[in-house]
C-alpha cells in the first residue's frame, strides 16, 4: 500500500517545485527544536510524532513533500505513512533532507 503511494523527489525537482505557484505543503518531520535551528525555506514543522494531531488542518488534495535530517533519518517515512493513512494521495519524500539541502549550498532559515 505505502510503496505505491509514497514517491521520492530529488533535490532538483524540489527546487523546481518551490518556484511554481501551485499550492503544496513542505513538511519538516524533524523535532521542533531542529526545525527552529535550521529548515528549508517555506517548510512547516510537522514532527513525525505529532502528525496525527496536526494533519486534519490540511486539505487532502494538497501535494505533500516531507523531509527530515537526511538519508539516515526515518522521520519523513513515518510521517508520510501517516499522511497516506489519513487519505492524502500525493505524498512525496525528499530523502536528502536538510543535510543534503544545506550541503548543496541552498538557503536555509531559522526561527531565532
Amino acid at each position: 500500500m505505502y510503496e505505491q503511494q509514497m514517491r521520492t523527489i530529488a533535490i532538483d525537482e524540489l527546487k523546481k517545485r518551490m518556484k511554481t505557484r501551485k499550492p503544496y505543503l513542505l513538511a519538516d518531520a524533524r523535532s521542533l527544536t531542529n526545525f527552529t535551528e535550521r529548515h528549508i525555506p517555506g517548510a512547516v514543522p510537522i514532527p513525525a510524532n505529532e502528525v496525527e494531531e496536526l494533519i486534519n488542518s490540511f486539505d487532502k488534495d494538497l501535494e505533500v513533500i516531507i523531509y527530515c535530517g537526511g538519508y539516515d533519518c526515518s522521520a519523513s517515512t513515518i510521517a508520510a505513512k501517516k499522511f497516506i493513512e489519513k487519505g492524502f494521495k500525493n505524498v512525496m519524500i525528499y530523502r536528502g533532507g536538510i543535510k543534503e539541502w544545506a550541503e548543496k549550498g541552498n538557503p536555509t532559515e531559522n526561527n531565532y
